[in-house]
């Protein structure tokens, strides 16, 4: 799993996740790059990358997150001079989390990801959306993530359900 980092060098960091994952992800995701959903840019990322995924015929694994730089990339782009890349509101985050997710489960037969969150909101999105889609919730292929020692009663919880949860280190 490799993890997002600055706007400033994620291009660098995505064409080396997509060329791994044409190596190395021909029968399932092994490797996975990470999505920052509180870029303004995710969703159109996301397509281009899934097609890219259909036409190498190799498996897209992504791990989706909101983002942790906020503040630095902000800052930056002021610096800079160029337009923010962040969503104005968290709202505009979620929206641009939960249409992740839903890009995520259309194209789940060669899609592979984990929804990393902390958000309650989110992960009940995401189960409801996957009952509305009848995806079982052992489904391989999509989990739950959150960081150790954090929102533990919700990773307890949806392993009670039966969905693959995990805990993760950084």
């Amino acid at each position: 799993m490799i993890d997002a980092e600055h706007t400033y060098f994620q291009g660098a960091i995505d064409l080396l996740a997509m060329d791994l994952q044409r190596k190395h992800n021909k029968t399932c995701a092994v490797i996975y790059n990470t999505i920052q959903c509180y870029r303004k840019d995710p969703v159109a990322r996301l397509h281009l990358e899934i097609q890219v995924a259909k036409q190498g015929g190799y498996y897209y694994g992504v791990k989706c997150v909101r983002g942790a730089y906020m503040v630095l990339e902000r800052q930056r782009a002021q610096e800079k001079g160029y337009e923010d890349p962040i969503w104005p509101t968290i709202e505009d985050t979620h929206k641009a989390y939960h249409k992740a997710v839903d890009l995520l489960l259309e194209n789940r037969s060669f899609c592979e990801f984990m929804v990393a969150s902390h958000n309650e909101t989110t992960v009940q999105y995401v189960a409801k959306r996957m009952k509305e889609l009848s995806i079982p919730p052992s489904t391989l292929g999509i989990s739950f993530g959150q960081l150790f020692g954090m929102r533990d009663h919700i990773s307890f919880s949806l392993g009670a359900l039966g969905y693959r949860a995990f805990k993760y280190l950084p």
